[in-house]
This record gives C-alpha cells, sequence and structure tokens, in this order.
C-alpha cells in the first residue's frame, strides 16, 4: 500500500483517473485501518486575518475501512482526529479517551 503513495507522483493525470478507482477497490483488501500523519508549518497561520489556534486533523473512511487516525502537528502541539464505521467501532468514544489517557501517560513518563 505504501508503494502506491510514493509512485503516485509518477503516474500522469490519465493513470491517476484509471487507476484510482481501482486502487480505493483494493484498499479494502490491503487494510481496514489508516493512520496519517500530516505535519503543518511551525508559523502561525492565519483564516480569514484570524489566527489558528488549533487544527482538527481528518481523514476519510475508504469503502469497507474501519477506522482513520489522523495526526497533525503545529506550533509545538500535536493534533488528532478520528473517523470510524460506526458499526465496525461502536465503542469510538472509549478508543478516544484511552488514546488521550495513554498520550498523557507518554508525555508524563518523558518528563516533559
Amino acid at each position: 500500500a505504501g508503494a502506491v503513495a510514493l509512485l503516485a507522483d509518477h503516474v500522469p493525470a490519465l493513470g491517476h483517473r484509471l487507476g484510482g478507482p481501482l486502487a480505493a477497490q483494493a484498499a479494502r483488501l490491503w487494510f481496514d485501518i489508516l493512520v496519517t500523519s500530516v505535519p503543518l508549518p511551525g508559523i502561525g497561520l492565519k483564516l480569514g486575518g484570524n489566527p489558528v489556534t488549533a487544527v482538527f486533523p481528518f481523514a476519510p473512511l475508504a469503502r469497507g475501512q474501519s477506522l482513520a487516525v489522523a495526526v497533525s502537528t503545529y506550533r509545538g502541539q500535536v493534533h488528532y482526529g478520528l473517523v470510524a464505521d460506526a458499526e465496525a467501532v461502536p465503542d469510538l468514544d472509549v478508543f478516544a479517551r484511552a488514546l488521550t489517557e495513554e498520550v498523557e501517560t507518554l508525555i508524563t513518563a518523558c518528563g516533559s
């Protein structure tokens, strides 16, 4: 699956148009959980003239995927967003709380 992303820059637009739907269908065969990280610039961003103070990363689910975890870093903070298929992951709130608790434990263990 990782090779597809690496090769995407080397495929012409027609290849994307024809191969995209096929790759999307095959994605559910390769994995059912998506984890992605998108670092943002360390400089302060503005939206409509107002400073951006937090970000809420979002990764959409492909058909057949159960959970998507998106992580972004912005100005020294880590922000994450969770998206789930309600049937496959009916207790997303429990997962979100556990994730928060484990991150806090990790921060404490690292002495920060």
